[in-house]
């Protein structure tokens, strides 16, 4: 991120380069009905399929989709991802619930991930579409992780970089983190 490499194909190079096991693009659709990276409009947009040909061979995608999309968008960004890795190696993670029930209704098996905190506490009253939840570290716990996993999700810790030492994160016992890599950094597995 500190060098405006997020959601573009250099900066999947260098996630390649630190070894990385996924690589997240924040996927928005355009105008014209194809997909471009960028997390807000203000940052630069790289095409989509320009980021994927960098994915090293054994990365999985984790394919943010940003915005709310109809099944019918759900199934184009399905079938633009297909030509570069299978959907097995795709966790597709959106901060709207009702994208990632529309997905789970047209695509049983993918794996589906939700970002909040407050969508995470309400998976501990009642199951949800998701497999994943995608918490902001500066607000998990310790008790937070626990419960979610044993409620059967995955717990990933995002925006790690600044607040919390990565060594911290770990110690809640979390599945796995966003980490904003910088060359030379610690490396979180």
């Amino acid at each position: 991120m500190g060098k405006g490499m997020q959601n573009t194909p250099a900066g999947v190079r260098l996630a390649v380069l630190q070894q990385a096991d996924f690589v997240e693009l924040d996927v928005a659709r355009d105008a014209h009905g194809g997909f471009h990276c960028a997390h807000h409009g203000w940052n630069s947009k790289s095409e989509l399929r320009d980021c994927l040909v960098e994915l090293g061979a054994n990365m999985r995608l984790i394919a943010h989709l940003k915005g709310n999309y109809p099944e019918a968008d759900l199934v184009r960004v399905a079938e633009h991802l297909a030509p570069y890795l299978p959907l097995e190696k795709v966790v597709f993670a959106s901060h709207r619930s009702g994208v990632l029930r529309r997905l789970r209704k047209l695509m049983p098996n993918v794996c589906l991930a939700r970002f909040g905190l407050l969508p995470a506490l309400a998976a501990l009253w009642k199951q949800q579409p998701w497999d994943c939840c995608m918490i902001n570290q500066v607000v998990l716990t310790r008790w937070l992780v626990k419960a979610l996993q044993q409620r059967g999700y995955e717990v990933v810790a995002s925006c790690v970089w600044e607040l919390r030492s990565r060594r911290s994160v770990r110690q809640l016992g979390v599945d796995g983190a966003f980490v904003n890599l910088r060359e030379g950094k610690e490396r979180m597995p």
